[in-house]
């Protein structure tokens, strides 16, 4: 899809690892169904029981519930999606906590989370709290195992971000970032606009 990413491509394989759990899928933060990003992906999830978790009703999630309290028993969910939730949250580490105990053992997790990236708080819908390194996310995730951490891009697509009109430019400004990245090796260090992570129970 698109330009072949090394992000992206790890993004597709975890989610494809997510969906052939076949079971209980939960979008924990989802709004709406595939949203962030997974619409193009909605046909993996064609053999499992894909469901969204919010606290906004105008989302019309399967779920309405705090991400803190999900009305689920322990071990029962098979793949959990989180994807630029935890920034948005006052205790991460809490619903970290809550996600692990809904997981069977064997399940698997794949969230997104911001690193070097612009503030973006929705006034009267939620706050923004927090950017994450991948120490933070090593401590976030010490529950889980085989965890799995890659990085969103290096220096130059952090700095995207920060540009003008970069959603609109977004389709232009990417592949360029991508190379420049690559070119000079400034995806080997920690600067970054965000990190996947996927981890098992």
């Amino acid at each position: 899809m698109g330009y072949n990413y090394d992000y992206q491509r790890f993004f597709e394989a975890k989610l494809k690892e997510v969906a052939e759990t076949g079971g209980l899928v939960l979008d924990v933060g989802g709004g709406e169904r595939f949203q962030k990003g997974l619409k193009p992906h909605a046909m993996l999830f064609a053999h499992a029981n894909y469901k969204t978790l919010d606290v906004d009703e105008n989302t019309h999630p399967d779920i309405r519930a705090s991400v803190y309290d999900i009305p689920l028993g322990p071990g029962v969910v098979s793949g959990v999606l989180c994807f630029s939730l935890l920034e948005h949250l006052e205790d991460p580490a809490r619903a970290m906590d809550e996600m692990h105990r809904i997981l069977k053992p064997g399940g698997r997790l794949l969230l997104s989370v911001p690193f070097i990236y612009p503030y973006h708080a929705r006034k009267g819908v939620y706050r923004d709290y927090y950017r994450f390194s991948e120490d933070g996310l090593r401590w976030l995730s010490r529950n889980f195992r085989d965890v799995e951490i890659m990085k969103a891009g290096g220096y130059f697509r952090a700095l995207m971000f920060f540009l003008p009109w970069q959603h609109r430019l977004k389709i232009i400004l990417e592949p360029v970032m991508y190379i420049l990245d690559k070119l000079f090796r400034r995806n080997r260090g920690s600067t970054t606009a965000g990190h996947f992570l996927f981890a098992k129970k």
